[in-house]
């Protein structure tokens, strides 16, 4: 069985762009049956973690967090990762984009693994691209696919 990546962020509702959407949206299709991804945008950090806690009842399931000060990976790093965990038995992977005001103390708690998506500060819908992306080159480097070069 496949790992599944459900991409997931914190919009309070405020402005966001469609064109967005639509290449986060295109990136993780293009995952297909070998790494299954889907985008869920939740309104608020708590409804985030409720979706955590409710995925974490059936099992296999870890929950990672883009976060400033957490751990930088490079691409190849980030897609070894993935597949550790994919090797080791995890069915469902929760990958996170926070509120515009960072995470709660609570939520980095919950984390198994806080990772760094950049120094700079991203606007959250260039981070959820960024991250969406990364996901399919992921995908990519697993399946041996020449998208990824390496450089």
């Amino acid at each position: 069985m496949a790992l599944r990546i459900s991409l997931l962020s914190v919009r309070s509702g405020g402005a966001h762009s469609n064109a967005t959407d639509t290449l986060v949206e295109d990136y993780l299709q293009r995952c297909g049956r070998a790494l299954p991804a889907t985008a869920r945008v939740l309104r608020t950090e708590v409804a985030l973690l409720d979706a955590v806690r409710e995925e974490r009842q059936g099992g296999a399931v870890a929950f990672w967090m883009a976060d400033l000060g957490g751990k930088v990976f490079d691409t190849e790093q980030f897609a070894e990762r993935i597949r550790r965990a994919r090797d080791g038995g995890l069915r469902h992977l929760l990958l996170a984009i926070g509120p515009a005001d960072g995470w709660s103390a609570e939520a980095q708690a919950a984390a198994e693994l806080r990772l760094s998506l950049s120094a700079m500060t991203l606007p959250h819908e260039l981070a959820r691209l960024v991250l969406a992306e990364q996901i399919y080159r992921a995908a990519t480097i697993l399946q041996g696919h020449p998208y990824h070069l390496g450089h």
